[in-house]
């Protein structure tokens, strides 16, 4: 309760009641205002900082996070000279919602924090081990996506795209986000549901993994596609992927098939993207197009057919919700193309094609 004021007479009136003003229906107000006011909500310079910092979490007593009003908050590091540490630390991301619509759950401190250090639990994943043969399953469901109707009109859209306006589009990088861990097993109880049913109706359990696969051959798929385009002297075209669910066996595949695995702890990506990138993001548990209407204008992006959704059926987030400055990322596009590709072979996906004239 506020202190009682005194009226023009000097005497003690009543009492103001301050209930409303917690202090989160402040920090929200402010965050509003400094984004109306076209401050970032994420900075390059502060992602390639905290993807570091994890790193080298072995020797970091505190992990420094930066406040996107400014302020600087420290975080203890409870892995802090642990060898073989049960908790794996990684970024997680606080996007615009969050600061302006959702109740935080963190300490007052954090509210203004566009991203914080989590950690997993890494014990049922080191008792599982990895999944056998996971590079045949690969090169089966490569050849399965190239011969498919939606490869081929995957392909002729992607080309539209880097042949608008008559002239190809130099593209310098491909960056995938949230591809999908390649070796990923069912939890327990997707395993007694599948047992439960008839035999000619169960699933392999290779069939967590099914969409990945496709996703790291639809990947493939476009980077032999941009570098066709590539002209003498241009240099190469990188492909590059952030998955922090990724474990050191999947990195070792997919760096043995062309990829460059960037944003271990799934932060350093998003500093990788420029204007002359193209970004495939599936199916994104972090706010990926708000992170990058901040910080470029990629010449394609491709992502899941859900622009304008926040909220799911169950009245929470999606991974990958739009914003205000998304929606101005899109508009900001001057040409638009869309395709809309189902198929068993695509994990049953929308994909959304959208380019932008230079």
């Amino acid at each position: 309760m506020t202190a009682p004021p005194n009226d023009e007479q000097g005497q003690v009136s009543e009492p103001w009641l301050d209930y409303g003003c917690s202090p989160w229906r402040l920090s929200s107000q402010h965050a509003a205002d400094l984004y109306e006011s076209g401050v970032k909500l994420w900075r390059r310079e502060d992602l390639i900082d905290i993807e570091k910092q994890l790193e080298e979490s072995f020797a970091m007593e505190k992990f420094t996070v930066r406040c996107f009003d400014g302020r600087v908050v420290y975080i203890k590091n409870p892995n802090f000279g642990v060898l073989k540490p049960l908790w794996r630390p990684y970024v997680k991301f606080e996007e615009y919602w969050h600061h302006v619509r959702t109740t935080p759950q963190g300490p007052p401190e954090t509210y203004l924090c566009t991203y914080l250090v989590d950690w997993v639990n890494e014990s049922s994943r080191n008792f599982e081990g990895p999944v056998e043969n996971v590079r045949s399953l690969f090169n089966t469901k490569q050849q399965q996506w190239e011969a498919s109707m939606t490869c081929k009109a995957f392909t002729s859209q992607f080309r539209k795209i880097l042949e608008r306006d008559g002239n190809a589009k130099r593209v310098t990088k491909l960056v995938c986000f949230a591809l999908g861990d390649l070796n990923s097993k069912p939890p327990d109880w997707w395993s007694i549901q599948n047992e439960a049913l008839p035999e000619d109706e169960q699933e392999l359990d290779t069939s967590m993994i099914d969409g990945a696969l496709v996703h790291h051959a639809i990947a493939l798929t476009m980077a032999n596609i941009i570098r066709s385009y590539a002209k003498p002297g241009e240099g190469g075209v990188r492909l590059l992927t952030q998955d922090p669910g990724y474990c050191d066996e999947t990195k070792d595949i997919i760096k043995d098939i062309g990829f460059e695995v960037v944003g271990g702890f799934g932060a350093g990506g998003f500093a990788e993207v420029d204007d002359e990138s193209v970004v495939f993001s599936p199916f994104p548990k972090a706010p990926v197009k708000q992170i990058i209407a901040g910080l470029a204008r990629p010449l394609a992006f491709i992502h899941l057919k859900n622009d304008e959704r926040i909220w799911n059926p169950r009245g929470n987030l999606y991974g990958d919700p739009a914003s205000p400055r998304t929606r101005q990322m899109w508009e900001r596009a001057q040409k638009e193309v869309k395709t809309s590709m189902k198929s068993k072979a695509a994990g049953e996906s929308v994909i959304v094609m959208r380019a932008k004239n230079n």
